[in-house]
């Protein structure tokens, strides 16, 4: 049988366990007497109206072969596992809403709801997250805002914030990711030539590193990974430190490599066969960085 633990506010979240005796329609039943719970959907209600345009781009930015945000749908999926993973510490938390938070609430949905009509999406993305965290110290207090910031912001990687991160850091990438695979491709004997910076010419192939090959998109992703391991990890400070500055240079490596690895194969087997192989294997490049730095993660003592 489930129970409903009281608190000064009313009954906690607790009441959502069920007994073997209990249906599943049953505890939904008892969830939604639960004020808090009414309250959450209500203020649900509102971002959805308020952040709308913001949330019905996402699927496309997500799943568009180009984009920078190709790992975003594992975002929410994520948040989701962290949050569950943590149900049990959670459960003890009391449910104890902090009035006081509804003015900045309804203020940044005021303000989201007016800037909805602009396309200034990293500052909705913002403002998304800002009203999240709002919405969780309205409903549930502060010791649940607390508990559950790191998995909210979290979400800050699937979403459109890093236009400027782009803009900066894309073309240095894309100079440095060449330099790294011209210089593979010189060490196994290859005998490349630089046409230009972002050029290299083989004996039978050409490789143009361009913007989507600068190896941007693999560090967005990779960052991601990482600050997963991290909130699941419980890594000293240190180590959470040294796994974030070996990123960039793992994620240099390895797009470097696949580079020159799309260079051996396009030079090898054809112009065809180059293009395909760089067609897919950006997908590679990510399942290697993960593989590279969960290796990492547990030699920091990470014990999954």
């Amino acid at each position: 049988m489930s129970t409903i633990a009281e608190n000064g506010n009313g009954p906690s979240l607790t009441a959502a366990q069920s007994g073997s005796d209990r249906s599943v329609m049953q505890v939904l039943v008892d969830l939604a007497k639960i004020p808090a719970v009414q309250l959450g959907l209500a203020v649900l209600a509102s971002l959805m109206v308020c952040f709308w345009p913001l949330i019905s781009t996402l699927p496309g930015l997500w799943f568009d072969k180009d984009s920078y945000y190709s790992h975003g749908l594992l975002v929410p999926i994520i948040v989701g596992y962290v949050i569950y993973a943590r149900r049990e510490s959670l459960a003890a938390v009391p449910v104890k809403g902090f009035n006081a938070a509804f003015v900045p609430l309804g203020a940044f949905l005021y303000i989201a709801w007016v800037a909805s009509r602009t396309s200034q999406a990293s500052f909705l993305s913002m403002l998304f997250v800002a009203c999240i965290l709002l919405s969780i110290w309205f409903i549930a207090g502060g010791k649940w805002l607390v508990a559950l910031s790191a998995p909210v912001l979290y979400l800050l990687f699937g979403l459109p914030i890093w236009a400027s991160t782009i803009d900066a850091y894309t073309n240095p990438l894309q100079l440095i990711s060449t330099r790294t695979s011209f210089a593979m491709l010189r060490l196994i004997g290859m005998n490349p030539i630089h046409v230009d910076s972002t050029t290299i010419q083989l004996n039978q192939f050409s490789l143009d590193v361009g913007i989507p090959c600068s190896g941007l998109k693999l560090i967005l992703a990779i960052s991601a990974f990482i600050a997963f391991f991290i909130m699941i990890a419980k890594l000293k400070p240190w180590a959470n430190v040294l796994l974030f500055a070996l990123v960039i240079p793992v994620c240099i490596f390895v797009n470097g490599l696949r580079i020159a690895m799309i260079g051996v194969v396009g030079n090898q087997f054809g112009e065809s066969a180059g293009h395909q192989f760089h067609d897919y294997s950006g997908y590679l490049s990510i399942l290697v960085c993960f593989v590279i730095l969960g290796k990492i993660t547990k030699g920091l003592g990470w014990n999954p």
